[in-house]
């Protein structure tokens, strides 16, 4: 049986369409279901809470499903497993539609949070929460970050910790105050190397997708490719809609293909004055140009590093 011979319906019965794919095969690696623990500490521990740190990418949808469909299957505590997503302003719109469809379609109870910032010194941020038609769609935490503490690039990636760690980890321990809990990172097993065990286990973060039920890039892309439904942008879009981390060539491609996207960065460099966002040292003035003199055909042509634009690692 191949994945487009699924049956839908037969997978229903065991209550976990993802979990019967793997276990039929159809992905080929039946095998990795039965996976013995290498790093106990950075495995899930399913007598524990988990808190699925869920982006809006394809990689982590994928893992949320794959572990609701696991509890699920092995009669697990459903109220076990909590879903949240820390909402920076600038995903794309179809990020946040995305998680809306596979919120309603999985029935994953989302939490939406933002970063809250107080203007005041020696005061951390702290998150409110919000919902697919609240949630801030024009930067504002992002906004409020900066303000704060500055433009960030490769220097000073203060983002990935306000916008993110913060204020998952201050709702988690608001949840879970005795701090019965793991938070399930979504990382494949092609991006091993960006594991950090030290902070893994100090953060109490778990990877289902490296030490669990080993996936690589090319299983995500198989599932989504024949699942009724999907995230309408192409893999370097994502989430952040113009990421200081994505590479050149992602970057010049997105402005070559939407101009626009690169306003509000373009805005909050004028207002800083001093710093760029750029992991190359750009402006976003001179990546207008660049993109502008530039054909498509050239911009492909560049070099893709091995570098992710993906936070928590």
């Amino acid at each position: 049986m191949n994945i487009k011979e699924f049956n839908r319906k037969e997978c229903k019965l065991i209550k976990g369409e993802l979990i019967a794919a793997v276990q039929f095969g159809l992905f080929g690696e039946d095998k990795f279901i039965e996976k013995t623990p290498v790093y106990p500490d950075l495995n899930v521990d399913y007598s524990k809470n988990i808190i699925v740190s869920f982006s809006g990418g394809r990689t982590s949808s994928f893992m949320a499903e794959m572990l609701l469909s696991y509890i699920l299957v092995n009669n697990i505590d459903r109220r076990k497993i909590h879903f949240v997503f820390a909402n920076t302003g600038k995903e794309n719109k179809e990020t946040l539609d995305f998680i809306d469809r596979c919120d309603k379609e999985w029935g994953l109870q989302v939490h939406w949070i933002e970063a809250f910032v107080i203007h005041e010194k020696n005061t951390g941020t702290v998150y409110k929460e919000v919902n697919f038609k609240t949630a801030s769609r024009n930067g504002e935490p992002f906004y409020h970050v900066i303000k704060k503490y500055g433009l960030t690039n490769k220097h000073y990636p203060h983002c990935t910790r306000e916008l993110k760690e913060v204020i998952i980890r201050k709702w988690a321990k608001d949840k879970f105050p005795d701090g019965d809990y793991q938070m399930a990172i979504g990382m494949r097993t092609d991006e091993r190397k960006r594991v950090n065990f030290k902070k893994g286990v100090k953060e109490k973060w778990v990877y289902p997708l490296v030490f669990d039920f080993p996936t690589d890039k090319k299983m995500v892309k198989s599932f989504w490719d024949n699942y009724h439904f999907n995230l309408e942008i192409d893999d370097y879009e994502g989430n952040c809609d113009l990421c200081w981390k994505k590479s050149l060539k992602k970057r010049l491609t997105i402005i070559k293909d939407n101009p626009d996207k690169a306003d509000w960065w373009e805005r909050m460099e004028k207002e800083d004055g001093e710093y760029v966002f750029d992991r190359d040292g750009y402006s976003i003035i001179e990546l207008r140009k660049m993109a502008k003199e530039m054909s498509k055909q050239e911009i492909l042509k560049l070099e893709e590093p091995g570098f992710s634009c993906s936070c928590f690692s």
